[in-house]
């Protein structure tokens, strides 16, 4: 599946197409081809520091857009690749540094939209900040919703996916639902819209609204639904096992990850899923770890925690298993990666203690 959000012609559609759909492996490999004709290639930058920040390298990815932008002051896409490096690192480490780095990253966004003001992801990216962040740091409601109406007219599925979300977590979950309904009725998108119902589905509002059981059920009857689709991709197939396991069917979860594995195979994301249920309900455990084992070997997607969540997760299952030594060194090699990692941190002490 491919999106079509409009942009700047001299802007190949491709490159955003893969990191709109996130698609980062591919993003990564397509950029690095054109790096090697043209290492000042500056949208071939761009796609490579937005693709590296889904794998979760903010710090390579702002110096790789900031080279972009070296080469193109111009390019939206280098901009909005810094905006989301900035926000990136943020969000990784809360200080006075990092509110700086917040300010950066909105200031980045906009200019995106102002250099190219057709750039759907730009705008989706821009409306989902403003509308998440506190006031003090930028967030402001009707701002994020001006982004969503200004995005239903550059792709209509798209900016749906935004309003939804919005109004979710305004603790407006009527509104919310009825947009994510009309969304799902479009043929552009599905996997989009799948994911941001899905995840406002399993949020606080949902749950204020439709009281914990009622929620349960909502979603297990919404995923079931859903699951029948044949054009989803890994993000939406990933939110699918999300909404299985919370509502109480980890088993449906499992077998809808083996069922799809083999039609992405280059992707991590439905292994490191399959790890997340295995290691939280004990089910699947053997197979689990061979599928976490092969994720390891590969670029890890950010939607799944990063690369130290992987080992994380590979530790838990290795404890389930009653391999503590292995679910050790699991555990301090994610530390490795980040020293801050509390699961890593947790998963240490249990097994330091046996």
């Amino acid at each position: 599946m491919c999106l079509s959000l409009g942009g700047a012609e001299d802007v190949p559609e491709t490159l955003r197409r893969l990191i709109q759909d996130g698609r980062f492996i591919e993003a990564a490999n397509t950029s690095d081809r054109l790096l090697a004709l043209n290492s000042s290639h500056p949208e071939a930058l761009a796609t490579k520091s937005q693709a590296l920040s889904g794998f979760l390298d903010f710090d390579q990815a702002l110096v790789v857009a900031e080279k972009a932008l070296r080469q193109n002051e111009q390019s939206a896409d280098a901009h909005l690749a810094k905006g989301i490096a900035l926000m990136g690192l943020a969000i990784e480490s809360i200080s006075f540094q990092s509110i700086v780095q917040v300010s950066r990253a909105l200031d980045a966004m906009e200019e995106s939209t102002k250099l190219d003001p057709t750039y759907g992801y730009a705008w989706f990216t821009l409306g989902l900040s403003r509308g998440k962040l506190p006031l003090l740091l930028g967030g402001s409601k009707p701002l994020s919703l001006q982004c969503a109406q200004t995005l239903k007219r550059i792709d209509r599925s798209w900016g749906l996916a935004l309003e939804g979300t919005l109004q979710e977590s305004f603790g407006t979950w009527k509104e919310s639902e009825s947009i994510f309904q009309e969304g799902l009725k479009l043929k552009e998108n599905p996997s989009l819209i799948v994911t941001a119902y899905l995840e406002s589905l399993m949020g606080e509002n949902a749950k204020n609204s439709l009281g914990i059981e009622g929620q349960k059920e909502r979603i297990y009857e919404i995923a079931k639904d859903l699951s029948a689709r044949q054009d989803l991709n890994v993000h939406a197939l990933e939110s699918l096992g999300d909404a299985f396991l919370f509502s109480g069917h980890p088993e449906t979860a499992w077998q809808l990850m083996q069922v799809s594995i083999p039609r992405f195979q280059e992707s991590s994301l439905l292994k490191l899923q399959s790890a997340k249920i295995a290691s939280r309900t004990g089910l699947h455990l053997s197979e689990a770890l061979v599928l976490i084992r092969e994720a390891l070997q590969g670029p890890i997607e950010g939607g799944s925690g990063g690369r130290e969540g992987a080992y994380v997760r590979q530790g838990q299952i290795l404890q389930r298993l009653g391999k503590s030594a292995e679910a050790k060194r699991s555990f301090e090699q994610a530390l490795r990666i980040n020293p801050r990692h509390r699961g890593a941190k947790e998963g240490l002490e249990v097994v330091q203690k046996k």
